[in-house]
């Protein structure tokens, strides 16, 4: 028997379909902020050198996304086309994926939850595009939306050819097991599939792959060292809800989050109100997933605050609320209130996607901002004849104002970002710990330092990346290592000037983080000022706030590196924290010598701290 699948009106599905042709608006537009970024950016700079795939840890489903972009390349494309076609093929697969689950699987309910899991939860997930995990989620939906609407599952060609997508999406994520089960069980519980045999035989097959996913895993591989949950069960035991990690996931659930404990609560009373076993059954399947799954997450990565990666771990958590939602709770609401429900569902749903567009157009501001930096950074390299650089990590926007951590992808990053529009443009800046290694690795004119290898110039397109025959240049030299030296290197710099790039507010609220962009200028007989941090006195920028007559405020000074040394003038984004008691201020930014002494170059202006 075929089950229905469909929305009383068609309201929902054409929210949808709205929702997915906005995202595809947004992955054209914002193409830079998910291309240039991180993974993306050092995938494609494989695909350049190697002109073949780059499936990772046997995780087959990226293909789907990865080819059409390794063709784009092989046929020539610009390289602004095909940082433009990795973005928005993406959002392609995702659409197709909705489009077979409404208009050939004719499953209205799991097209639905394909759109929300890229936007009830997901918001800094958009622009970090490469992870498999949502890929291999929508080829598990996928797989859903044909077995869904059989009760029993029938065995047939259409059958095995959705059961051949389980090695896909196992393969795909190893957490992908955990929602597949999840689905597993609440459709065994919604349709009573208690003597679906070939539906156990479904599990059995996923079981199995997995199985055989965990024995590939070689020894020391990326993801054998990520399975940390057993070893951190034990360690942290039982001071579990003490982590960090469950900081952050509350502070999230009031905000980012927020649709999670509404939903919650939604479902919540909509099966106690049925009052039936089975309704209380599949609550108990959804608190049951949520909190295990976020215990899982948590324990396995107690410390790690990176906000793009943690959200898209938790993205499995959308499926356990929003396949009840979109199965039972909407078409409840569609043959509620007298006839006027399915425009009230459609209303609310409209006023959720509406929402939460919002949020992932909200969060490109950090990722453009990246974007930008990178841009100025490689207009200010421009002026050395050098085109290879090296930067010490901790010059790097210390602050986290705007994503760009962790920095080890900035290699390729730079790489497209500077040669989007002509291979001869082509710039890269390696970061690192170690400096002095990078750059005596970089001291052979042929050599380009990738992510995790080395090239050669020869190794690269010339097509798409064409560097000269440089050594490397070192953008974050030392100042002067001992007090007698730095006396005569301030005294030489005393013409150094700060300006504010744009002007600061005449009011700021108290206690909350603002943004600054100060210009250093250097006078042409002190260049360079130097940025490394290296040392026991490094060159900071100090901003501190002062009431009357000098007065220190109640908030301590802000201290941060210059990020490059400074040659012609550098515009720098740097955070400054207000008093948290309102009034008036001098706001006072100046360069001091770390442990040593202030510098006679200051810029002082009066601002006003209102609540």
């Amino acid at each position: 028997m075929l089950l229905s699948k469909q929305y009383s009106s068609r309201g929902p599905i054409l929210l949808a379909l709205a929702t997915m042709l906005v995202l595809l608006v947004f992955a054209w537009h914002f193409y830079m902020e998910r291309s240039a970024y991180y993974d993306l950016s050092y995938h494609l700079l494989i695909y350049l050198k190697d002109k073949s795939l780059f499936v990772q840890n046997r995780r087959f489903v990226a293909i789907v996304t990865q080819w059409p972009t390794l063709m784009a390349i092989k046929a020539g494309w610009s390289m602004d086309a095909v940082l433009r076609l990795y973005s928005v093929v993406f959002v392609l697969y995702y659409l197709a994926a909705f489009l077979l689950c409404a208009y050939w699987l004719r499953n209205e309910q799991v097209a639905l939850v394909v759109v929300l899991l890229f936007v009830l939860l997901a918001s800094r997930t958009f622009y970090w595009a490469q992870s498999e995990l949502p890929q291999a989620l929508t080829a598990l939906l996928l797989f859903y939306a044909g077995i869904a609407r059989q009760a029993p599952v029938r065995l047939r060609f259409s059958t095995l050819a959705l059961a051949a997508l389980i090695p896909v999406f196992i393969f795909g994520h190893p957490l992908c097991i955990i929602a597949f089960l999840f689905i597993w069980s609440y459709d065994w519980l919604l349709n009573r599939r208690y003597q679906d045999w070939a539906y156990y035989g479904l599990l059995a097959l996923a079981l199995a792959m997995y199985k055989l996913r965990v024995m590939l895993i070689p020894p020391g591989s990326y993801e054998a060292t990520h399975m940390t949950f057993t070893p951190n069960l034990i360690k942290y035991f039982p001071h579990y809800l003490s982590l960090e990690s469950f900081h952050n996931f509350w502070k999230l659930c009031g905000t980012g989050f927020l649709a999670l404990p509404v939903l919650l609560l939604a479902l919540s009373a909509f099966y106690v109100r049925q009052g039936t076993w089975l309704a209380w059954l599949r609550l108990a399947l959804v608190w049951a997933f949520v909190g295990g799954y976020t215990f899982i997450v948590n324990v396995s990565n107690p410390d790690y605050t990176e906000a793009t990666y943690l959200e898209n771990l938790y993205l499995p958590l959308t499926l356990f609320v929003a396949i009840p939602f979109a199965m039972e709770l909407l078409p409840a609401l569609e043959r509620s209130w007298r006839g006027r429900g399915p425009a009230l569902a459609s209303s609310l749903l409209a006023v959720v996607l509406v929402a939460r567009l919002g949020a992932v157009w909200y969060q490109h501001v950090p990722y453009t901002a990246y974007q930008q930096w990178l841009k100025q950074l490689m207009a200010y390299t421009r002026q050395f004849s050098e085109r290879k650089f090296i930067m010490y990590p901790d010059n790097i926007d210390p602050h986290r104002l705007r994503v760009g951590w962790p920095w080890w992808a900035m290699a390729s990053e730079t790489m497209m970002v500077s040669a989007r529009n002509s291979p001869d443009s082509a710039q890269t800046v390696q970061v690192g710990w170690e400096v002095e290694r990078l750059a005596e690795a970089g001291a052979k004119p042929e050599v380009v330092l990738g992510p995790f290898e080395t090239f050669t110039n020869a190794d690269l397109p010339a097509n798409y990346l064409r560097f000269a025959s440089t050594p490397y240049r070192v953008l974050n030299t030392q100042p002067p290592q001992d007090t007698a030296a730095l006396r005569p290197y301030i005294a030489a710099h005393q013409q150094v000037s700060l300006a504010l790039a744009t002007p600061l507010p005449a009011t700021l609220p108290a206690g909350k983080q603002h943004k600054a962009r100060i210009r250093v200028s250097v006078p042409a007989a002190a260049q360079p000022l130097h940025s490394g941090v290296r040392g026991p006195h490094p060159t900071l920028v100090r901003t501190a706030f002062y009431q009357d007559h000098d007065w220190p405020s109640d908030t301590e000074p802000t201290q941060v590196a210059l990020e490059v040394d400074v040659w012609q003038p550098w515009t720098q984004t740097i955070g400054i924290q207000p008093p948290h008691k309102p009034g008036h201020y001098i706001c006072e930014i100046s360069l001091i010598s770390l442990n040593y002494r202030a510098w006679p170059v200051r810029l002082r202006v009066p601002v006003e701290v209102v609540d």
